[in-house]
C-alpha cells in the first residue's frame, strides 16, 4: 500500500536521476511533488544523463512540479537551509506529506516540524527488500562514484541491514 504524499528536495532527485531510478518514489506515495524551487536547482545545471531522465520523469507523470507554498514557516526563514528544502519542507507542513530530504540540517528542521522524512538510501533500502534493485552495494558506489554524499555510518547500516 502506498502513502497518499511525498515532497522531494533536489538532493534525491538527482541521486534517483544518475541511478535511473526516478520511478521509485511514486511506486511507494500516490502522489510525489516537487516545488518550483527545487526544480529549479535540479534543471539548472543538470548532466546530460540527468537532465533527459528529469524531463523525462516529469513528462511521465512521475511527479509533479507545483508552485512554492506562499507562505513559510517562520522557523525555516530563520535557518541556514536553501530556498528549495525550504519550500520542500513549509510544502510538507502544507500538504501533510512525507519528505524526500537527505541534507542533514533539512531532516533536522522536518522533524521539529513533525513530518516524516527518508532519505535516498532509505528509499533504496526499501526498493532492495520489495526485489525492485537486487543489491543495493553497487547503487550506493555508483552514486559515490559521482560526487553524491553518503555518509559511511548511514551506508554502513544500509548494507548490513540488506547483509551485503
Amino acid at each position: 500500500m502506498s502513502a497518499a504524499c511525498l515532497v522531494a528536495d533536489s538532493g534525491p532527485l538527482i541521486a534517483l536521476a544518475r541511478l535511473d531510478l526516478l520511478g521509485l518514489p511514486s511506486r511507494y506515495f500516490e502522489q510525489v511533488l516537487v516545488t518550483s524551487s527545487v526544480w529549479l536547482e535540479v534543471t539548472r545545471k543538470p548532466g546530460v544523463d540527468e537532465a533527459a531522465r528529469l524531463s523525462s520523469a516529469a513528462e511521465n507523470h512521475l511527479f509533479r512540479v507545483v508552485p512554492d507554498p506562499a507562505a513559510i514557516p517562520a522557523a525555516l526563514l530563520r535557518t541556514s537551509i536553501d530556498a528549495g528544502e525550504r519550500s520542500a519542507i513549509a510544502l510538507a507542513i502544507e500538504r501533510e506529506a512525507t519528505l524526500l530530504l537527505d541534507d542533514r540540517r533539512a531532516r533536522g528542521m522536518a522533524a521539529e516540524s513533525g513530518r516524516p522524512v527518508i532519505g535516498t538510501l532509505g528509499l533504496l533500502v526499501r526498493a532492495r527488500e520489495e526485489g525492485f534493485v537486487a543489491a543495493l552495494r553497487p547503487l550506493v558506489e555508483q552514486l559515490r562514484s559521482t560526487g553524491y554524499f553518503l555518509s559511511d555510518g548511514l551506508v554502513a547500516d544500509a548494507l548490513s541491514s540488506q547483509n551485503e
